[in-house]
């Protein structure tokens, strides 16, 4: 019997599709022996699939990735192989965009900040006096599902929406298609949607934006490494930050450098989540469902 290795949780209804098409499946995702018997694997972030490992699988047919990032694939040499590999963005979508808004509200209104003051008994409102979202320009890099999202749920509060996506000229209703320059000269917030690639690689400089800026970070921690956004709060030129990804999250537990840097921000109006903005308990069931038509439809021509 085929063996689908699962390197993540999924739904039941997706078991049962992949039971229904005879795989047996099997949770030892380091095991070589489950490995080299392979036909599909179902990864999150657990396995790095690059050349050596495709090597070892040497039966695999299929690769589905719970999430929207395939850089922990080694998608050229996958396809060399004739290995199918699809991910799953729609599916987080909504969860990561909700995840953005109340980053951003949030800050905008020091909600996290003065809720931690009052658990300390103090009742501090002057310092506290938020921002409101309405007439702020929001610029979007990266317009994906996750982008496109974003905006329609920003759409409500007022304010002005720009995005920029290098592959494509946006064209959405209430979102404004701008350079890159431009988005930099204009946004009074920013948020990154963009895969991890060498391009995108440290792609963050605060000293590139025309004004202090909000900036939210749900994508990669490597887009805007940690050192980058405490250079923009020394600099004056980050308001807020919000994080839900780190550079050296991977790294984890983490090393004196890094808790150094964490005690860093502390000290700035910056709220930092453990890669949670699309793990939802709904975002599983999406993501599942859209791997599971991907795959009929390309695996098994239904």
């Amino acid at each position: 019997m085929p063996k689908v290795i699962l390197a993540a949780s999924i739904s039941e209804s997706f078991q049962q599709f992949l039971i229904s098409k005879n795989y047996e499946l099997d949770m030892k995702y380091n095991n070589p022996d489950s490995i080299a018997q392979a036909e599909g694997i179902i990864t999150s972030t657990k396995l790095i699939i690059n050349k050596d490992f495709i090597n070892q699988a040497k039966n695999l047919t299929w690769i589905a990735r719970l999430g929207s990032g395939l850089e922990i694939i080694d998608t050229e040499y996958a396809a060399s192989k004739n290995i199918f590999c699809c991910s799953s963005p729609a599916g987080i979508a909504n969860a990561v965009a909700e995840h953005v808004i109340a980053l951003i509200i949030n800050l905008q209104k020091n909600i996290v900040k003065s809720a931690r003051q009052v658990q300390q008994y103090l009742w501090i409102r002057e310092e506290n006096r938020g921002v409101e979202l309405e007439g702020k320009t929001i610029g979007i890099i990266g317009f994906g599902h996750i982008g496109i999202k974003v905006a329609e749920k920003l759409s409500v509060f007022g304010c002005n929406i720009i995005a920029y996506d290098k592959y494509k000229i946006i064209q959405h209703p209430f979102v404004k298609n701008v350079s890159l320059q431009e988005l930099y000269l204009h946004s009074d917030i920013v948020s990154f949607h963009v895969p991890l690639t060498a391009e995108t690689n440290n792609y963050y400089n605060a000293d590139l934006f025309a004004k202090p800026h909000v900036v939210i970070n749900t994508s990669r921690g490597k887009v805007a490494y940690t050192e980058a956004i405490i250079k923009g709060f020394q600099s004056n030129q980050i308001i807020a930050a919000g994080l839900d990804v780190l550079d050296f999250e991977n790294e984890y537990p983490f090393s004196v450098q890094n808790i150094a840097q964490l005690a860093s921000l502390k000290n700035y109006n910056c709220i930092i989540t453990p890669h949670i903005a699309g793990y939802s308990f709904n975002a599983i069931q999406k993501m599942c469902a859209e791997l599971q038509k991907k795959l009929e439809l390309c695996i098994f021509n239904e």
